[in-house]
Parts: C-alpha cells; structure tokens; sequence
C-alpha cells in the first residue's frame, strides 16, 4: 500500500531542503520493483558438450556479472511453458541468516550447486531463490540440444535497497 502526499509531508515534517524534498518524492513513489537482467548464452548449442569443470568456471562468470542478486534462473529453453514440467526443490538453504546462502558461501560454491543440478536428466530449467535451489524438468519426453526450442539463457534479478 503506498503512501499519499499528506502522509509524507507530515512524516518528514522538519525544514524544506531540496534533500528532505527528494526523500518526500520517493517515499511517495514507493519502492520499485526491480526487472530481471536476461542474457542468451551464447554458444547454447554447445553448453552439453563441456565438462563440469569448465560449466562451474562459466555459470560462475555469469554469477559475478552481478554483484548482489536475489534470485537467478538458467533457462535451456527459449520458453518453458511449452512444455509439460515437474518443479523440485532440490537443495535447501537456510533461510533463517541475514544474509542469502550464496553471500556466506561464496558465488564458485553456487556454481558448483548449480552444475549438481544441471546434469539431471531432461532438465529445462534451474531457479535459484533465498530458500533454495529449484528444478524444472520436463516430464514427458526428451529434451536436450537437439530440441526445437533449446535456447540457453540466463536471468539475474538484482538487489537494489530502497534509498531514503
């Protein structure tokens, strides 16, 4: 719920700087949500064919292409809701610590989670969150590089506090 004008000017109710107005406009613009940053992978075609090795040092490039982040996916498919699709959560994080599990641990310790998933068989897609990582995998048929609609990508949403 937002807050209106009247509201805001009697919370900040002190002297009429030009900082006291800024904060007055963006405590009635309210916190804005934050869009993903999606990023085709490129040489999808070829991301079965490479090691675990090399896959951990290239999921944890892409990781560290955002410095703070609260949620990722990496998506084989261009779009998932094509197809028919079971969602796990596959590893649990302790949601309980002030801060996400992969900020303790380290972004080459996610990476590492991450490839750990991606070699289930059929997998479309893997979702990292605060309480865990989650896979999609696709319940009926195959699928892998010589799909129709196989598009690897990746979706960071980062994290911005509000700032008043």
């Amino acid at each position: 719920m937002g807050l209106n004008k009247n509201e805001a000017i009697r919370q900040l109710n002190s002297q009429g700087s030009i900082s006291n107005q800024q904060a007055l406009v963006k405590k009635i613009e309210g916190v804005q949500t934050i869009k993903p940053k999606k990023r085709i992978i490129p040489g999808g075609k070829d991301l079965s064919k490479l090691k675990p090795r090399d896959l951990i040092v290239s999921i944890y490039t892409w990781l560290r292409g955002c410095h703070h982040f609260t949620e990722v996916e990496i998506s084989l498919t261009s779009d998932i809701e094509n197809h028919k699709y079971t969602y796990n959560k596959v590893i649990d994080f302790d949601i309980n610590t002030r801060n996400y599990e992969w900020e303790l641990r380290g972004k080459r310790w996610l990476a590492e989670r991450v490839v750990d998933v991606l070699r289930i068989k059929n997998i479309l897609s893997v979702k990292i969150k605060k309480e865990g990582i989650y896979s999609i995998v696709k319940s009926d048929g195959t699928f892998g590089p010589d799909s129709e609609d196989w598009e690897p990508y990746i979706s960071i949403t980062p994290f911005k506090p509000p700032t008043f």
